[in-house]
């Protein structure tokens, strides 16, 4: 069933005049829900004031994110404390994913481009601005049914006939790469004036060569603007978007190039290699003749969403704080679990958005320290639930970290183990043994949380899957503390559970490399079963 939508421009401020409007029009449409496209508010005034005391009446699920203006403080402060502005007014994110009640799939990518600011990564969610890093960090949407954002993308106007009004919205590369990574149905923005572009069509990808994206594009001018011109925009959205249908008259091409691929991007091992990812970036931290360099930042990070060498396509879900993703080179196979029901690899990372050596080291600000510890936790809980329920209970799992200061993005590596060699103590007994014969300090049984006052330190969760007395299964945590004085090899769990494993063949990564259509369906296999417990949904 199709729902109906309307969607609006710049407001700013004029709240009472337009949601009067919107009664109207909805008394005679019955919309599903209703859109803000740009800013919603012009400042903290007499017009927050009578929102919040209930004196506007918002007539339908209406829905909001950052235009190029702050939002109020007392709109933020009221967000922060209830969540909810009023009856029917929910605010989206300035970046953000969500599927309203109706099954529509909505992303945001509100304020402007900001070059230099880390904020964009943070939980600034109430700037005006953000960074590339959280546009790529939407990637990991894979498609949506609505794209807002409040810059346009460059070349939108490119290959149409549609006259382009004086005063365009700023664009940018950026948003045109979002637009063509998600492939919306429809992408709003908002301008000095109405722009409604021809639809176009995504170049197909190769795995599905015969399926046509449309997407239209649609800025809308302000509301009240002395022109005339459009500002509101109604449409119909069908549950299902019919990829093979004939083209509306008048679609053109996709007016966003194909860009050249870096070298670098063309490195099949260049984004998720696990630790040894970052070998080559290590290499580079001493220059010409042995000058000291900075380590790599969150550009060329290979774990940071703002590095624009990215792998998106391995990404299964993106939190507040953290993202998981599947390896790449996995050590375990579509093939190692199978007779547990499980037909994928379920080897993922949980990597935390804020580019830190160590969770300790993460800024304090907002308590982002102790967020990110937590929704990590809740990542790792929900495999672990996955990976019980899809095997019936016969595999348990490991996840380990490897935390040091001179570390560059710390992460956590997630690996399901038969429940078997768990409970006979096998999985425990391997990393002691290791450990022991390199000569490397004892593992302790303790958990030290997010490692304030910790230094430097090797952790291991070992999950117990659940059984007919024990409900909820049980998690023991070994921690082995070291420093400078002992070599600690960046693969030793890999190699650990390898070994036990009968996996020795894939200690290196290197050597379990797949192909990019290879690891898609590797990724769509585990979305779908992970997609149960995905609290990002």
């Amino acid at each position: 069933m199709a729902a109906k939508i309307i969607v609006l421009g710049d407001i700013n401020g004029q709240l009472q005049t337009a949601f009067h409007k919107i009664s109207t029009l909805h008394a005679k449409n019955k919309f599903s829900l209703a859109l803000v496209s740009g800013n919603l508010f012009s400042g903290d005034d007499d017009a927050v004031t009578d929102l919040l005391a209930g004196k506007i009446a918002i007539p339908l699920p209406t829905y909001f994110t950052v235009g190029s203006k702050a939002l109020p403080q007392r709109i933020i402060d009221k967000i922060e404390k209830d969540e909810e502005i009023c009856e029917n007014l929910h605010f989206l994110g300035k970046r953000s994913i969500t599927k309203t009640s109706e099954g529509i799939r909505i992303v945001t990518l509100g304020g402007n481009l900001h070059e230099t600011i880390v904020e964009g990564l943070s939980n600034k969610q109430y700037f005006p601005f953000h960074t590339v890093g959280d546009a790529k960090a939407l990637y990991g949407a894979n498609s949506a049914d609505i794209l807002i954002t409040t810059m346009w993308p460059a070349s939108v106007t490119k290959g149409s006939k549609v006259p382009v009004p004086e005063e365009a919205a700023i664009s940018h590369d950026h948003i045109s790469d979002l637009c063509t990574a998600l492939k919306p149905r429809y992408h709003f923005s908002s301008s000095s004036a109405f722009f409604e572009r021809e639809p176009f069509i995504h170049d197909p990808t190769q795995l599905a060569p015969d399926i046509k994206h449309l997407t239209r594009f649609i800025s809308l001018a302000p509301h009240g603007n002395s022109t005339k011109q459009k500002a509101l925009y109604a449409f119909s959205l069908p549950a299902l978007s019919d990829t093979t249908a004939a083209l509306p008259p008048g679609t053109t091409v996709s007016p966003f190039l194909p860009k050249k691929r870096k070298a670098l991007e063309r490195d099949p091992y260049s984004r998720y290699s696990n630790e040894e990812g970052h070998s080559h970036a290590r290499k580079r931290w001493k220059g010409h003749r042995g000058q000291i360099q900075p380590p790599p930042g969150p550009g060329e990070c290979f774990f940071c969403l703002s590095n624009p060498n990215l792998a998106t396509h391995l990404i299964s879900s993106i939190g507040n704080d953290s993202y998981l993703t599947i390896a790449k080179g996995p050590l375990t196979t579509s093939n190692t679990n199978e007779k547990s029901g499980i037909n994928y690899p379920a080897h993922a990372l949980i990597i935390p958005l804020t580019h830190s050596p160590t969770l300790a080291l993460i800024p304090e600000e907002d308590n982002a320290r102790e967020r990110t510890y937590t929704e990590m936790n809740m990542f790792k809980t929900a495999l672990e639930k996955m990976i019980a329920k899809a095997s019936s209970n016969r595999l348990g799992a490991v996840t380990y970290e490897i935390s040091k200061g001179s570390g560059i993005h710390t992460h956590w590596q997630f690996i399901p183990v038969s429940g078997d060699l768990i409970r006979k103590g096998l999985v425990e007994a391997a990393f002691r043994v290791e450990a022991e014969n390199l000569s490397y300090p004892a593992l302790e049984v303790r958990d030290p949380g997010v490692g304030l006052d910790e230094g430097d330190f090797f952790r291991l969760w070992i999950w117990t899957p659940p059984t007919e007395d024990a409900e909820e299964g049980s998690t023991k945590c070994l921690t082995m503390s070291f420093d400078d004085s002992i070599r600690f090899s960046l693969q030793f769990g890999r190699v650990v559970l390898a070994k036990l494993l009968g996996l020795e063949k894939r200690i290196q990564w290197r050597d379990c490399a797949q192909s990019e259509e290879e690891e898609k369906q590797d990724i769509e296999a585990f979305k779908a079963a992970f997609k149960e417990f995905d609290f990002t949904l």
